[in-house]
């Protein structure tokens, strides 16, 4: 059995959204809510993948390949975090589905807070994971490592980050560069599933050489890392950010810290926040079953209605 089927993942399916856009689905209760689940940057849909089958137990559970990322191509369409929003209500559009719960890790967080701000009428809730929220009004103690500063500088290079982004996944390889990926994002990069490692792996494999994606990555990380370095703007769109929201965060994120993420909490009566202790900034990949029992906790105590009446009802 190889890594693909050994994870049991549903069919692939396709959308189109201004060109093909993949996805898979779990199919859940009728009766219970639809989950969409948007990856961070680097990621795909693979980032649900531990716990998108306990999640189907609430409900459908959708999860996405952004333009560019996973196994959609970028066909000339822009990553930018503005762009992949209007690509999610483009997605949730040609599903045509009804008010959901939008389930966002790292950029998707991001995209999920934009949704909410300017089309609160399509979601019941969010499930914010890591979310790149504003940066905290703190010092210097609350700057990202070197080695992540090291790493946006030069995503910020213009054409020479290109290549420089370029020549490092060459030089790294798929495996190597799936390893040097988790050691940023995970606490404990031997704590996510082998299986799922092996499935990564596998597809950066075949997106090494694939037209665009490299482009995509750098597009995407650049106005993730101008919303942070001028962030008045977004923190204004985070505060119209009403929608009731479940807020997780690793203890141990490099990349986001959780000072960002009890600051957008603070102002939220709607938002609960969990942290959770030893995990980094892919929890869901990293300690699946943690993750859901705090998901599940929340849901179990959080009417989600659509509308605005729900975006103003406390959790």
């Amino acid at each position: 059995m190889d890594a693909m089927e050994a994870l049991e993942l549903p069919e692939s399916r396709w959308a189109e959204v201004g060109g093909p856009i993949h996805y898979r689905e779990w199919t859940g209760p009728e009766e219970g809510p639809t989950f969409v689940c948007v990856h961070g940057l680097g990621g795909s849909l693979l980032n649900w993948a531990l716990v998108a089958p306990g999640l189907s137990k609430r409900g459908r559970v959708i999860a996405l390949d952004l333009a560019g990322f996973g196994l959609s191509p970028a066909e000339g369409r822009s990553a930018g975090v503005g762009t992949n929003w209007r690509l999610l209500g483009g997605f949730l559009r040609a599903l045509d589905l009804p008010p959901v719960v939008l389930v966002g890790n790292s950029m998707g967080g991001m995209i999920a807070l934009i949704q909410s701000a300017h089309a609160p009428d399509t979601l019941t809730g969010m499930i914010l994971v890591d979310a790149a929220f504003p940066r905290a009004r703190l010092g210097r103690a609350q700057q990202p490592p070197p080695r992540v500063a090291a790493l946006f500088a030069i995503y910020a290079a213009g054409r020479v980050g290109e290549r420089l982004v370029s020549r490092r996944a060459r030089s790294l390889g798929a495996e190597g560069l799936v390893k040097e990926t988790l050691r940023v994002a995970a606490a404990d990069p031997d704590s996510v599933d082998p299986r799922l490692v092996e499935v990564m792996i596998e597809q950066a494999r075949a997106r090494i050489d694939m037209e665009g994606s490299t482009p995509a990555f750098l597009e995407a990380a650049r106005s993730i890392f101008r919303a942070q370095a001028f962030p008045a703007r977004y923190r204004a769109l985070v505060d119209r950010a009403r929608t009731p929201a479940l807020v997780v965060h690793g203890e141990r994120d490099q990349l986001v810290p959780v000072a960002s993420a009890v600051e957008a909490a603070r102002s939220h009566d709607n938002w609960r926040l969990e942290v959770l202790e030893g995990l980094g900034h892919i929890p869901q990949m990293e300690a699946p079953d943690r993750w859901l029992s705090t998901v599940g906790a929340w849901l179990d105590r959080t009417p989600l209605d659509a509308g605005e009446d729900a975006a103003e009802r406390p959790a």
